[in-house]
């Protein structure tokens, strides 16, 4: 559609430029042309440098130019665009020490060796951003902390829900749920405040433990969850790993992947992850906006009722049907 109907913004997360690299052919590019394609948004997830790179890589020979891939920021509650990279330049990634990224670790600094994260970027016009520590004080430049953001795009709340409005607001701010830093002006992401994997005393982000199963044969793309969690009567928390095969893979395949799983997270991040647990495509629980669920996964996962959904059928679509009808008409009435 890009190149039929010379496009030239497009919006996709991490995952389906991922999806991309793994199932479109050079046969399938045949005659596509996708120098019109200027701004390629990357966000709803974390940004994978690897596969960025790789994407650019892939698709030059058939007109894509490397600055259209542009990693951003944003969220529902925001109308969702908060921060957007510079469509003139190539992404930005950095290195940085590991040991510093965590909140109240200090100020971040470069490493050769640290964690490779990208930019996404500086605010839109309009609003505002900080960053802030577990006391709700603006922190300087540098610091890990939760980004608040405001504007005029920013909710008035959530529907019937009075608590949650106030949970999520504090003076006109609202309380991301996300963990990053600003660096040289610019926004760097690091993980979710309540999805921190804690072991062994230490905070660890669970998208670097993610991003390591990622190019395991077999995995379904963007299709991981970390989760650390405190069995009854352990003496420390446990690390959990769930990955989705590709519909393609067999269930015979399901004990090497996380065979390999394991390893690739031992070598990229020093964890030996207490269990992996491959499971059907489709089977991790998501929001409405395809961003997988941790701790509804986790929870799934204790109670034994984690899986892929039942088939649709007609009957299952009208009940679907009726519930949403009931819902907007209840919605209509308590107004």
């Amino acid at each position: 559609a890009i190149s039929t109907c010379r496009a030239t913004i497009s919006p996709a997360p991490n995952f389906a430029y991922s999806h991309c690299l793994r199932r479109v052919t050079d046969e399938e590019m045949e005659g596509v042309d996708l120098s019109s394609w200027r701004v390629a948004l990357n966000g709803a997830e974390c940004v994978v440098p690897e596969v960025a790179r790789a994407f650019q890589r892939r698709f030059a020979a058939w007109g894509f130019r490397p600055e259209a891939l542009t990693p951003v920021y944003g969220l529902s509650e925001a109308s969702l665009a908060v921060t957007f990279s510079d469509p003139a330049r190539p992404f930005v990634s950095r290195r940085f020490d590991r040991s510093r990224l965590a909140v109240g670790a200090g100020a971040v600094r470069e490493s050769p060796q640290g964690r490779e994260i990208v930019s996404v970027g500086c605010p839109i016009p309009g609003v505002g951003l900080r960053i802030v520590g577990t006391d709700g004080r603006p922190l300087p430049a540098a610091h890990t902390g939760e980004v608040e953001c405001r504007g005029p795009s920013i909710m008035d709340g959530y529907v019937g829900d009075t608590a949650a409005t106030y949970e999520a607001l504090r003076d006109g701010w609202l309380r991301t749920g996300d963990l990053g830093f600003l660096f040289e002006g610019e926004l760097y992401l690091t993980g979710r405040a309540k999805d921190m994997l804690l072991l062994r005393g230490r905070n660890y982000a669970p998208e670097e433990v993610e991003q390591a199963v990622g190019s395991v044969e077999g995995v379904r793309p963007g299709a991981a969850v970390a989760v650390s969690w405190l069995p009854e009567g352990a003496e420390g928390e446990r690390l959990l790993v769930l990955v989705e095969a590709r519909r393609d893979v067999h269930a015979a395949d399901f004990d090497r992947i996380a065979r390999e799983c394991e390893a690739r997270i031992l070598a990229a991040t020093g964890l030996s992850p207490d269990h992996v647990a491959v499971l059907p495509a489709g089977s991790l629980p998501r929001t409405s906006s395809g961003k997988i669920r941790r701790q509804a996964a986790l929870a799934q996962h204790l109670t034994g009722t984690l899986g892929p959904p039942a088939p649709v059928t007609r009957l299952r679509l009208a009940a679907a049907v009726l519930r949403s009808a009931v819902a907007f008409l209840w919605a209509r009435v308590r107004r």
